[in-house]
């Protein structure tokens, strides 16, 4: 089971030594897939699962549960996709997209604004497409994965 942050932060509060950090991170971090293991907790706040978002976003299955199993870490805009099609906030799709390695949004990126309005306007990934493509950007939401 995933655990929550305020959980990891009590369990941090009571560490005293660099040994017992050092075992306390080996439990709570080897072999862990910390951008699937996210996915899998928004999925169950959002009470959706990974292959009803097939209909909803521009990935194919297989592809998403390949993210889902921890196999692959996603690009930015296939985090974006399951991002839109979990309904997540910006605060939540900015901590995907940290998790998988890729950066934050940021507003000063002209598609990052587009993407980030659409997330706080409840766009779909086709609406956000179809502007991004209207102002001449590079990114696709479109596109299979």
């Amino acid at each position: 089971m995933v655990k929550t942050t305020e959980e990891l932060e009590n369990e941090l509060k009571s560490i005293h030594t660099t040994d017992q950090l050092e075992d306390w991170m080996d439990e709570n971090y080897k072999g862990e897939c910390r951008f699937c293991d996210y996915f899998a907790e928004l999925c169950s706040q959002k009470g959706i699962k990974p292959g009803n978002l097939v209909g909803k976003i521009a990935l194919s299955k297989p592809y998403i549960y390949n993210l889902a199993k921890g196999e692959k870490l996603p690009s930015k805009e296939a985090v974006i996709k399951i991002a839109l099609g979990l309904h997540a906030s910006v605060e939540e799709t900015n901590r995907l997209l940290k998790l998988s390695g890729n950066k934050e949004l940021y507003p000063k990126k002209e598609e990052d604004a587009v993407v980030e309005y659409g997330i706080r306007n409840n766009w779909t990934v086709y609406q956000i497409d179809e502007l991004l493509k209207k102002r001449g950007l590079e990114m696709s939401l479109t596109d299979k994965e």
